[in-house]
């Protein structure tokens, strides 16, 4: 049986300059471990006659576009390893996903990849899922400590940090450490995300679990200023020195924020994922905030949760932005299994109450969060958060109820001694967080309207 050997498909524009595909200018593609196609048609057929091809990577053709080569490749061959190269969206990664492909390659990773083959001088193992952390190219220095993480947050047998997303807390070999991704999103701003994913955060430390909070509002995420006091990194310091991230594992609960600078959001993106991944490989719970304005950072963070929060507000415009961002995820193939509606706000004076908004979104299952009043805005804007989540407000308890809904089995409660250990850990021992309240509204409240709202039945019709 001959050697194996990789197959690129690529255009003529890209094999001439190879740059292109992320590959150092000059690269050669001439090699005994390598065949190029520029055809569609010639790549299908070589790889029918090839009976020692590890891996294939698809970065384009000359006919038809790269993804669809790629599934057509994989469609012919399911057993080889297809992988796309580039493709970063979130409807190219939704679409890679739903055609079986094995995955796909940012261009750092892409040249990462060649290397390792070219210096082997043979195709590296294609019978491994590859990793997918993303890599800044315009950022040197930093790019190579985002190589460093992503082999840091690796599991012991190999397998990448990125597929630990949307782990189990109660699953999952022992020596594989797995981490639970839950993100908080809204389709528009001011739903309450920040809000909500830093009180979850200090309640599932509360419980023993060891948590990380991750701001991805790049642009104008605070989450630096409500979460109070606890061991933080910014995303860039995290990327850039993987061993500080790891020096934090043990802590009840760590915040990595967004930068302090929003012109540096645009490179931050290309650092979220494999900074996820890491937290992913040595916490027990990962919550991430998102930003009001949707981008392929959230149809990626979606396609990975292990369980999604989206939030609506007591504004009909939310409403009518839920049903957008909710058709925008079927449109892109995200599957809305996991997520979790609530509304946000809820009270005796509320305009909306779960029914309404779960007419108005054909019948969907929605949560409601109560109106925490004016003390949450006081203690999160003043960074004391750990002592309003210790308050027994009555978002807290709705927060509460949340997290047993969406957390495994084995998350929802800890020991007595565990509970005093996270609670002296944040400078709360001997109190105990207060029960649940039970809501006191009555059934003529939750009655006070046949109809809906007026201005909900604007967003129904």
């Amino acid at each position: 049986m001959s050697a194996p050997i990789c197959i690129l498909c690529a255009c003529g524009a890209d094999l001439a300059e190879p740059q292109r595909l992320g590959l150092a200018a000059g690269t050669c593609l001439e090699a005994p471990w390598l065949k190029t196609y520029r055809s569609a048609a010639e790549a299908r057929a070589a790889l029918g006659r090839e009976d020692a091809v590890a891996e294939v990577w698809v970065a384009s053709s000359e006919e038809v576009q790269a993804v669809n080569l790629a599934a057509a490749l994989k469609g012919d061959h399911p057993q080889r390893a297809v992988f796309l190269v580039g493709g970063q969206s979130g409807s190219t990664r939704s679409r890679a996903n739903a055609a079986g492909l094995d995955g796909v390659l940012g261009p750092g990773e892409f040249a990462a990849r060649f290397e390792a083959a070219a210096r082997k001088g043979a195709a590296p193992d294609g019978s491994r899922t590859v990793e997918r952390s993303a890599e800044s190219r315009s950022e040197a220095a930093v790019s190579a400590a985002v190589e460093d993480g992503a082999s840091a947050a690796d599991g012991p047998d190999g397998t990448s940090g990125a597929a630990l997303y949307g782990g189990s807390l109660s699953g999952g070999a022992p020596d594989r450490p797995t981490g639970f991704l839950l993100t908080v999103v809204s389709g528009s701003g001011g739903a309450g995300k920040s809000t909500v994913a830093v009180l979850a955060a200090h309640l599932a430390a509360r419980r023993g679990l060891r948590t990380a909070l991750l701001d991805g509002d790049l642009q104008f995420g605070d989450l630096h200023e409500l979460a109070g006091p606890c061991p933080s990194l910014s995303i860039e310091e995290a990327a850039a020195d993987p061993a500080a991230l790891a020096a934090l594992a043990d802590e009840a609960l760590v915040l990595v924020s967004a930068p302090r600078n929003l012109e540096r959001a645009e490179v931050v993106g290309g650092l979220f994922e494999s900074v996820a991944a890491q937290l992913t490989a040595r916490f027990d719970l990962v919550i991430v905030n998102t930003g009001g304005s949707w981008s392929d950072l959230h149809a990626h963070l979606l396609e990975q949760s292990a369980a999604s929060v989206f939030l609506v507000d007591q504004r009909a415009s939310s409403v009518r932005a839920c049903r957008h961002a909710l058709d925008l995820c079927l449109r892109c193939g995200i599957a809305t299994g996991s997520f979790l509606l609530a509304v946000n706000r809820c009270g005796r004076h509320a305009p909306f109450t779960s029914i309404d908004v779960s007419s108005a979104l054909h019948g969907a299952h929605v949560a409601e969060l109560a109106d925490g009043g004016p003390e949450v805005e006081e203690l999160l804007g003043a960074g004391l958060a750990p002592t309003l989540a210790s308050s027994g407000n009555g978002l807290c308890a709705s927060i509460e109820a949340m997290l047993d809904e969406l957390l495994p089995t084995a998350a929802r409660g800890v020991s007595a001694t565990a509970q005093e250990s996270v609670m002296a850990r944040f400078g709360l021992a001997g109190s105990r967080a207060r029960e649940p309240r039970r809501s006191r509204r009555g059934r003529a409240s939750r009655r006070r309207e046949a109809a809906a709202p007026a201005a909900l039945e604007t967003v129904k019709r």
